[in-house]
């Protein structure tokens, strides 16, 4: 069975809604670059605190690396 009735959309309520994804988008990478901030933030203060030599400061990096990408392929 067809559904004969056809709504039309608007362009101005178009341009509205695509005008707050994309405000929303925005924000989503602003916190997302916020909160990849403050990890290497915490990150550094404990090599510092802990008084992690060079290669423990990188083994620290790559499993920080490492659980970023994991988290990543969880979203796709």
């Amino acid at each position: 069975m067809r559904n004969a009735q056809v709504r039309k959309m608007s362009t101005a309520g178009n341009e509205a809604l695509t005008e707050l994804l994309k405000k929303a988008k925005l924000e989503e990478k602003k916190d997302q670059h916020f909160g990849f901030s403050v990890r290497l933030d915490a990150l550094s203060i404990h090599a510092q605190n802990k008084g992690l030599s060079a290669t423990e400061i990188i083994e620290l990096l790559r499993a920080e690396a490492g659980r970023f990408e994991s988290s990543a392929q969880e979203i796709i």
